[in-house]
């Protein structure tokens, strides 16, 4: 029930009904098999999923699996150039979540984080392998948790205690 007021919630946000119907309107020759609001990153490697700048910085943007391509703001990815395809289910504080990651012909690997949507799994174009994911926390993320819990605990004492 959360994961789909979430999904409910995140795709409003980013327009993605809309987003799909334009894409639907301006190309009659394909069929859209799956679209979700998205964070998308492009990796150097194959690496696992985690916490870090590069999620901070990601490109925001509707994803769009169609019958031929795989679309997500300024990058089109055709299906035939795709080598690897993983779904991998995660969860966070804020219910589940799910992480594409595409690894192309010409070695470019994709990440794409989304909510919970029944349509990746259901489609037939992209051949997925589906995996529970865990989430890393890179040297980044830590630092930055670090910092916040000790200004919490600094407010804390000069707020309650100092005085």
């Amino acid at each position: 029930m959360i994961n789909q007021l979430l999904k409910g919630l995140v795709d409003l946000i980013y327009g993605t009904g809309r987003a799909r119907r334009k894409f639907e309107r301006d190309n009659p020759n394909e069929k859209v098999l799956a679209a979700d609001a998205s964070k998308g990153i492009v990796t150097t490697t194959n690496q696992d999923i985690q916490r870090g700048l590069d999620w901070v910085t990601s490109q925001r943007a509707v994803v769009l699996l169609t019958d031929k391509k795989l679309v997500c703001g300024k990058w089109t990815i055709p299906l035939d150039t795709i080598s690897t395809a993983q779904l991998l289910k995660i969860n966070s504080l804020f219910g589940g979540g799910q992480v594409l990651k595409v690894q192309t012909t010409d070695d470019k690997n994709f990440q794409f984080g989304m909510q919970l949507n029944p349509e990746w799994t259901i489609q037939q174009q992209l051949p997925l392998t589906l995996e529970k994911g865990q989430v890393k926390h890179s040297a980044f993320s830590i630092i930055v948790r670090l910092i916040a819990v000790g200004y919490l605990i600094y407010w804390i004492y000069e707020r309650f205690i100092a005085n």
